[in-house]
């Protein structure tokens, strides 16, 4: 691998409108980033529903890959008893950001529900 690039903060901040794994009761809800094979995840919103808000800030090392693509992956999880179940996930290049700098703003990142 190569050097080193620095530390990349990421604020999960919240999620909207995400399907309800949930009838009667409102989901606890989590979000996961996976960012160059390493994953951090927020605490669980319980009752967080269809609207969990987390803000919490994630740190990853970020290591130079030359010319590949810097991807990272951020999903949603209803916490479950046995098995926690994904609400829905999607994938953000994020190479473009890291090359010129800071970025500070906000990302939409619309999550695609998973194929049952």
């Amino acid at each position: 691998m190569g050097s080193e690039l620095g530390t990349l903060v990421v604020v999960v901040l919240k999620a909207r409108n995400l399907p309800d794994k949930h009838s009667f009761y409102k989901q606890d809800v989590f979000a996961q980033v996976t960012l160059q094979g390493t994953t951090k995840k927020t605490q669980t919103d319980i009752k967080g529903g269809q609207h969990p808000v987390w803000d919490e800030e994630l740190r990853f090392s970020v290591v130079d890959q030359g010319k590949k693509p810097i991807v990272m992956e951020v999903s949603c999880w209803s916490k479950e008893s046995r098995t926690d179940d994904v609400v829905g996930k999607g994938e953000l290049d994020i190479s473009e950001t890291l090359r010129t700098g800071e970025f500070d703003g906000e990302l939409v990142l619309l999550i695609a529900m998973p194929v049952r």
